[in-house]
């Protein structure tokens, strides 16, 4: 279960180490496009997250309690924003030429 789950938000779970085999860095760059589907899904998952904090946080002001909930949005927001835009800035550096 946990394989499965780490495959499908890891977006670099697909991809070569470096430091392991020499070939790696031109696997991935062939690769790369593995990882649009990533950004798209971390962008939905932001979305999601932000779609949720506007009626929350407006439920939020008379229920203090839900603040806790609310929290946990901003961080899902910010945790996708930060994933999705690393591996948007891994995918335009591996389609760099030398």
């Amino acid at each position: 279960m946990f394989w499965r789950l780490r495959l499908y938000l890891d977006p670099f779970v697909p991809f070569k180490s470096l430091a392991r085999e020499a070939d790696a860095l031109e696997y991935n760059r062939r690769h790369r496009a593995l990882l649009l589907p990533y950004v798209r899904r971390w962008a939905m998952i932001a979305l999601g997250c932000a779609g949720g904090l506007f009626p929350l946080g407006a439920a939020a002001r008379v229920e203090p309690m839900l603040c806790v909930p609310l929290l946990g949005l901003e961080l899902g927001f910010s945790s996708a924003l930060c994933v999705l835009l690393l591996a948007l800035a891994v995918y335009v550096v591996l389609g760099l030429e030398n």
